[in-house]
């Protein structure tokens, strides 16, 4: 099992619009606004950072959390289920699909009050076709 990195940071926000719009002044390029597991959800670029925002975290139900704030830092492996061993799981294994492609996801109870998320890639984001440039 290995963590092979950073996919983003899960922000929690209640107006996911006015959360874009902060983001975009602050130099950061949104992308994939999309309705999501019940869920409204964005990308950002900022830099090296990427955040997803969220107006409700998938696993929502399985913990209590803030209106707002930092859900969890979402983290690429190689072996979810080797990964998820020893962890207290609060969420998952589960398969999502979306922008993203398909990935197999599990919630993991984390020191400080925090939660990790394991991923493991199950299949790529379909790539977009060429814009006509004619």
């Amino acid at each position: 099992m290995t963590v092979e990195g950073v996919a983003n940071l899960a922000i929690k926000v209640a107006d996911l619009e006015s959360a874009c719009t902060f983001y975009e002044r602050a130099g950061g390029v949104v992308t994939n606004k999309i309705e999501w597991e019940g869920s409204l959800r964005a990308d950002v670029a900022l830099g090296a950072l990427n955040l997803t925002l969220f107006t409700r975290a998938i696993y929502e139900d399985a913990v209590d959390l803030p209106v707002e704030g930092f859900l969890h830092p979402a983290l690429f492996t190689d072996d979810l289920d080797k990964e998820l061993e020893g962890h207290d799981v609060v969420f998952g294994p589960v398969i999502v699909s979306g922008p993203f492609g398909s990935r197999r996801i599990a919630f993991v109870s984390a020191p400080g009050g925090m939660r990790l998320e394991f991923m493991e890639q199950i299949a790529p984001a379909a790539s977009r076709p060429m814009e006509n440039s004619a």
